[in-house]
């Protein structure tokens, strides 16, 4: 029986897992970056987010999964690579690591230092990814920057990282959403406020450089050609729409709307004038 054979019985029988569980984890792992969309997204991911925040692994294992999950061959595969099917293993071992750190969070088994090799990690990956594809109609969801923001998201909660960790979430937030390639069309703009608001819910930032960090979507240098300026443009005020909202919504630093009004007036003056 091959692995999808094995994932579809153990999904048919309600993810309970086997004897054999951190074997099969293994062989999963392994094939993290399947180009069978249903085996990488609807089986292998799936189960796992079944079985290691529900406790199906020791401290152990996990302890064992993770330094694969950030080698060479998975998070950092090929990074930096464009439109190539590597986006799909750093893309889904990414994925791995909120699991991790949802486990950890209700049991604490990660080290500080594990913590922050993560987070150096994840940093890295999300600074160097070049690949912006969101669904792909042939190979299915790569999603890499989405898959990033979850992982941010994960790490801006956990008590381990500072003040200047939490400035460099901002600091990567900003940077791919200010990248003049592809106009994000699968859900990034959401994502990526998630990883903001668990920074903001912190209350380790000053509302002062917030704001100015915000006020710097306004500011940011325009690429003389019309369809990169365009494309920028229109994921920034994506963002800035989303965020506005998710603040308003959860009244997180809601002073903070303000703000965003206007920076979103100053990047398009055209539509809200």
């Amino acid at each position: 029986m091959n692995l999808k054979e094995k994932l579809i019985l153990i999904k048919e029988n309600g993810y309970q897992a086997p004897p054999d569980t951190f074997q099969l984890i293994q062989e999963m792992i392994n094939n993290i970056g399947s180009l069978d969309a249903e085996l990488r997204d609807e089986l292998i991911y799936t189960t796992l987010s079944h079985w290691i925040p529900g406790n199906s692994l020791t401290a152990n294992e996990l302890e064992q999964l993770l330094p694969v999950i950030l080698d060479k061959n998975h998070l950092l595969f090929k990074l930096g690579e464009t439109n190539t099917d590597s986006v799909f293993t750093r893309s889904f071992s990414m994925l791995v690591i909120p699991l991790l750190l949802m486990r950890h969070r209700e049991s604490a088994f990660l080290s500080r230092e594990q913590i922050h090799q993560i987070k150096e990690r994840v940093f890295l990956h999300v600074q160097e990814e070049r690949d912006y594809r969101g669904y792909d109609e042939e190979k299915g969801w790569a999603h890499a920057i989405a898959h990033a923001a979850d992982a941010l998201d994960d790490l801006a909660q956990c008590s381990e990282l500072d003040k200047n960790d939490l400035l460099t979430i901002l600091n990567l937030v900003y940077k791919k959403l200010t990248i003049t390639d592809r106009i994000y069309s699968d859900g990034e703009d959401e994502r990526m406020v998630n990883s903001i608001i668990s920074v903001l819910n912190r209350k380790i930032l000053s509302q002062t450089y917030v704001e100015q960090w915000i006020q710097s979507f306004g500011n940011v240098e325009k690429n003389s050609e019309f369809l990169p300026a365009f494309k920028q443009k229109n994921n920034i005020k994506n963002f800035l729409k989303s965020l506005y909202f998710r603040v308003k919504f959860y009244k997180v630093d809601a002073d903070l709307c303000p703000t965003i009004e206007h920076t979103l007036y100053k990047v398009e003056k055209v539509y809200y004038s």
